[in-house]
């Protein structure tokens, strides 16, 4: 009698834990058959009870009702709640000798195209704040052991869009450091350098700038957006050196581009060196006969040696002296002239031309071309 009391006992005690294990199942069915509500009222008292809230089909189960209400609602925190379910039961299985393995890694094979699918969505409805989130949690469940065990793979397509997603959201540390993870597997590529370019120029990160560049330089040589860049930045930054230094591998790769020849000249320009920033200019204009930049800073260089040249004259008390030191501006200043002229028929209205003509006209008493470019000025300016 004692024995059979003892079963009985025994078989009372575990029936509590069948029926809230049997309340899980019955959730699982009732979702297997469309109905969430059913599902969800099963589940609310099997998430607390003590016999039923440290087995992981439980969270299993939770994860995919909150899957499903995402297809219905639409709410991203809902996806959310079903990463925080999953994650759980693989905790749970863990400490449970991993029963429930192989069931955990097919529903969540199946929920990373649900959540692919959300941050794609995200994309196109432009939440962008939300397709990171999707696209982080793909990274994390591609991340479990269960998964990188047998076949460890990185999914650099993901990186790259939760990059994408995370820039479009201004959330400009996670943009850098998936871009930053994406170029390290060399995906993306020079894009992917440009890109994690302006996420360092939105937060002011000048070291990681210049640092970004060079390596995607090294890694893309052929990419002359990127070339491009980092010569811009030494430019900007003021670093002469390093600027002629890549500005001269970017002119020996492609001689025909009159950006680079046109770069160089600023820089020897600014360096004092005008020969040298005179010849670059030219074969700049060769090349692109309407430059303007080229031909105005052409202009320029010859207008100010012009002035510095007449101050040097203005300063001779010998009058045959003063002669000769004066023709030499004037030389200058009529070299200016035709690049001063070509550059107001590329750019009209520029006032800054306009006043340099003005002035040279005036020093060569060419009357006509004074009082037509006098009378544009006044137009431009309202008076």
């Amino acid at each position: 009698m004692k024995k059979v009391l003892f079963i009985a006992l025994a078989l009372l005690t575990g029936s509590g834990v069948y029926a809230q294990k049997g309340k899980v199942n019955a959730a699982e069915a009732y979702l297997n058959n469309g109905d969430v509500e059913a599902a969800e009222s099963r589940l609310q008292e099997a998430l607390v009870h003590p016999k039923s809230k440290d087995w992981p089909k439980t969270y299993i189960v939770s994860a995919k009702l909150a899957t499903e209400k995402y297809k219905k609602e639409k709410d991203i925190q809902q996806l959310m709640e079903a990463v925080d379910y999953y994650l759980k039961a693989v905790e749970l299985d863990k400490a449970d000798k991993g029963r429930f393995e192989k069931e955990i890694k097919i529903a969540l094979t199946f929920f990373v195209t649900d959540l692919t699918n959300a941050g794609i969505e995200g994309f196109s409805n432009q939440k962008y704040e939300n397709a990171m989130i999707a696209f982080e949690n793909v990274l994390k469940i591609n991340n479990l052991d269960m998964f990188q065990a047998d076949n460890p793979v990185v999914d650099t397509a993901i990186i790259y869009n939760t990059a994408l997603a995370a820039y479009n959201a201004k959330n400009w540390k996670k943009a850098s450091e998936y871009l930053s993870e994406a170029i390290s597997y060399q995906y993306g590529g020079g894009d992917a350098v440009l890109l994690l370019h302006q996420v360092y120029g939105n937060m002011g990160d000048s070291t990681n700038m210049a640092t970004n560049l060079k390596n995607g330089f090294e890694m893309y040589p052929d990419d002359d957006r990127i070339l491009t860049q980092l010569i811009n930045y030494y430019l900007e930054t003021k670093q002469n050196e390093q600027a002629l230094e890549y500005l001269n591998q970017a002119i020996e790769k492609n001689p025909e581009n009159p950006t680079y020849l046109y770069a160089k000249g600023v820089l020897l320009d600014q360096s004092k060196l005008y020969e040298d920033a005179i010849t670059n200019y030219e074969k700049a204009i060769e090349l692109k006969e309407d430059y303007f930049d080229a031909l105005y800073n052409l202009g320029v260089i010859y207008y100010n040696q012009g002035v510095e040249q007449m101050n040097v004259a203005n300063a001779e008390t010998d009058h045959a002296k003063f002669k000769a030191k004066k023709a030499k501006a004037d030389d200058l200043f009529k070299a200016s002239l035709p690049y001063m002229e070509k550059a107001a028929t590329v750019r009209p209205d520029e006032i800054s031309v306009l006043e340099s003509l003005k002035s040279l006209y005036y020093r060569f008493e060419m009357s006509d071309k004074y009082d037509e470019i006098t009378e544009k000025l006044n137009t431009l300016r309202g008076n």
